[in-house]
């Protein structure tokens, strides 16, 4: 969802003009029981030809070069449309490029692959690796793939399948499971349909279960350029291997922002997109990610409706009367159900526990591009309700003192951003800042590992885990927060002299290579 809602925001912007590593000292690393790591989004996809050969047809290859030349081949048709109003062949632009891309990947009005495209990946008995190592399973030794943009309730069907594999190869009585970010809703949806005879643990990581924004905005039609958003959001990626080219880049768009040149760009585009999302959302999004009942999982409940009003507004309602069953079977029964389906689950023992990231802002291509997330999920949806501050704000300096009033301070995060308090399960719900969703580094495996080792593990039991953490890139590990390693967001504070200063700093740098490399082609020719 993240590259196509680039792609899209391409094509606007151009027609718009050390750490010690944290291990237990004396245990092993590892699970004393299997544990069922269910992935997120990102398992290869490829079509099986008959005569033995295979086609890679996911990860997509969205060339950005390929996309700024299109835009510029079609900015007459864009001009035109500007100065019409009427946004017909733009829309059919947007839907041919869609097709397109997507050809290989876009499911029919039943959620099923057409063409055969499948997940790259089987298993067996004969082929899952029962062993241990110094007397534990391997954290990710029993990983399990799946074709993401299937509906959760059939990948719940072969997910039964790999667990029972799985316990017979091992001989184990009971497994614990993990879901990442969509993984999450997989694990859900197999929660809800199984009697989790099986489950020990359920831990999720990253999850996606009440919705991942950009998903949600981009079905519901809710998308908005943010101008501090796109500032904050420069100092978040790297745009080019070369150093003085990124800086140049940031302190540009620093300087446009601090002199509102920036918040007229966004504004042209947000005065322009509610002619013209309703002409282009729906098509596209049904021609792409909105045929995947598998993102339809991640559709938060505060957009469900208005995104099906979206998605299928002009369709043919008979037409996708099935599919609609299948999303709404899983919004309905799982996604809007989990507080009560966890609290059956924990009252028979099965221990539960969430572990969340932030950090980081979404891209800025929504409305809530100022809220705490990971960069994909939000802090609030993710940790099932934790009530956080925007990302470069505090909770406020009542709410601090009413916490510290009725006991539930210890709950509050030291960087003054988070009140776990109000999650649902607030004392088995972990914290890491600086973590963006796409990182998933193996030092926090050994947090899973003692929640899945240690009977009703909390936040409290040990002080290499406590309920907030903060991750060092440098280091790739992750370590208790305190006062003095919780100020990650130095980045985004950057002064409009201090913009410049880089800007022409960096400007210097590229004149003076252009001059140096002139010189030597002077000379070579002279030679």
């Amino acid at each position: 969802m993240k590259k196509l809602l680039c792609l899209l925001l391409s094509l606007i912007l151009v027609f718009a003009a050390a750490a010690p590593s944290i291990y237990a000292e004396d245990d092993a690393p590892g699970t004393d029981i299997p544990l069922i790591y269910v992935y997120g989004q990102g398992s290869h996809l490829i079509i099986r030809h008959d005569d033995g050969t295979q086609e890679k047809v996911y990860p997509l290859n969205i060339n950005k070069d390929e996309v700024m030349q299109v835009a510029k081949d079609n900015f007459g048709i864009f001009a035109k449309a500007v100065v019409t109003q009427q946004w017909d062949e733009f829309a059919d632009l947007l839907y041919r490029l869609a097709s397109d891309y997507f050809k290989d990947l876009k499911l029919d009005e039943n959620g099923n692959a057409p063409n055969g495209s499948e997940v790259d990946w089987t298993w067996s008995k004969s082929t899952i690796n029962g062993n241990k190592t110094n007397g534990k399973y391997r954290t990710k030794q029993f990983g399990f793939y799946y074709d993401f943009r299937m509906d959760p309730y059939k990948t719940a069907e072969k997910l039964h399948q790999y667990i029972e594999d799985v316990l017979s190869v091992t001989g184990e009585e009971k497994v614990a499971l993990l879901g990442r970010c969509l993984g999450a809703c997989i694990c859900s949806a197999y929660l809800e349909k199984y009697d989790a005879e099986y489950i020990s643990d359920y831990i999720m990581y990253a999850g996606a279960m009440k919705g991942a924004t950009q998903c949600s905005k981009a079905f519901a039609g809710e998308l908005y350029l943010d101008s501090d958003g796109i500032e904050r959001y420069m100092y978040d990626i790297e745009l080019s291997a070369d150093e003085y080219l990124n800086e140049l880049i940031q302190s540009f768009v620093t300087l446009a922002n601090k002199t509102g040149g920036l918040d007229l760009a966004a504004w042209s585009v947000n005065n322009v997109y509610p002619d013209i999302y309703l002409k282009t959302v729906p098509r596209v999004v049904r021609e792409s990610y909105g045929s995947y009942p598998g993102y339809w999982s991640m559709v938060s409940d505060e957009d469900y409706e208005k995104a099906k009003e979206t998605v299928f507004y002009g369709a043919d309602a008979e037409k996708y009367s099935g599919f609609i069953d299948i999303i709404d079977n899983y919004h309905y029964n799982v996604q809007n159900k989990l507080e009560e389906l966890f609290a059956d689950y924990m009252s028979r023992g099965i221990e539960i526990a969430d572990v969340t990231k932030y950090g980081y802002q979404t891209v800025p291509v929504t409305p809530d591009a100022d809220i705490l997330s990971d960069d994909i999920c939000e802090l609030n949806q993710a940790s099932m309700g934790a009530v956080c501050s925007d990302i470069t704000g505090t909770l406020s300096e009542t709410y601090v003192s009413r916490a510290k009033a009725d006991g539930t301070f210890r709950f509050i995060s030291p960087d003054l951003q988070i009140d776990a308090s109000t999650c649902f399960i607030p004392e088995r719900t972990w914290f890491i800042k600086n973590l963006e969703h796409k990182n998933f580094p193996n030092d926090v495996d050994r947090l899973f590992d003692s929640i899945i080792n240690n009977d009703n593990f909390t936040v409290f039991d040990d002080e290499m885990y406590p309920q907030f953490m903060v991750y060092d890139d440098g280091t790739d590990t992750i370590s208790p927060m305190t006062q003095d390693n919780y100020n990650t967001l130095e980045r985004y504070n950057v002064s409009f002299f201090d913009a410049l200063k880089k800007f022409l700093k960096n400007v210097f740098h590229f004149i003076k290579q252009y001059f140096a490399q002139k010189q030597k082609g002077d000379i070579i020719e002279q030679n």
